[in-house]
């Protein structure tokens, strides 16, 4: 039980939530011209998304690095709470909508072939890098499943991210978390292949990451 609140106080640092008023504020325009219109289309739902989860967060404590994990995780499910409320009819795609599902789906699978990884959710596993989650818009993410696996050189190819949000895999889907909420904004099923071209993670991927 100690070490299981240990890393629950460890993943609240690494992604607390921001009390900066510019963390605070309504994300800029992007510049995304250049970009596949599916990136496009996915970077403005994210930034409508940051925007209301930074409306919400304006009125919610900030939080208080202490030993107490009740006390330590109140603002985080005050604002989950709230952002649930907002989203109350949100469903699978809304984020992650089949012509952005199907882009990603190409990229990732591509970028794990093109850095010669073996089967990522076999090297997971093998890692210790999988906590069980029930996928679900809305749904809990645990805050030790930060810890879980996301390539470098995989990072890199997607698209950036605001702040308060981070990809995971969870299975073989693609999901978008709130890091201050730790909740489930969105997620696409069947991002990985069931096996990917590959040889060996260290030497591909990392290094190159």
């Amino acid at each position: 039980m100690r070490r299981l609140q240990l890393v629950l106080v460890l993943a609240a640092i690494g992604g607390g939530m921001g009390t900066s008023s510019t963390a605070r504020s309504v994300p800029p325009p992007r510049q995304v011209e250049a970009v596949a219109p599916e990136v496009r289309e996915f970077l403005q739902r994210v930034d409508a998304y940051v925007a209301l989860h930074r409306r919400l967060e304006v009125n919610t404590p900030p939080e208080v690095i202490t030993a107490d994990v009740d006390f330590l995780f109140a603002p985080r499910r005050a604002l989950a709470r709230e952002l649930r409320k907002a989203r109350a009819h949100a469903a699978q795609g809304d984020l992650f909508t089949p012509a952005v599902s199907t882009y990603l789906g190409i990229l990732v699978n591509r970028t794990l072939r093109e850095h010669g990884l073996q089967n990522l959710l076999t090297i997971a596993q093998e890692e210790g890098h999988t906590v069980p989650i029930a996928l679900g818009v809305n749904g809990d993410y645990d805050p030790a499943a930060a810890l879980s696996f996301m390539p470098p050189c995989l990072l890199k190819a997607l698209p950036r991210l605001p702040q308060e949000l981070r990809y995971d895999f969870v299975g073989r889907a693609l999901i978008l978390w709130d890091v201050h909420a730790a909740l489930i904004v969105d997620f696409a099923p069947r991002v990985l292949n069931e096996m990917t071209e590959a040889h060996d993670l260290n030497e591909a991927c990392t290094i190159s990451g």
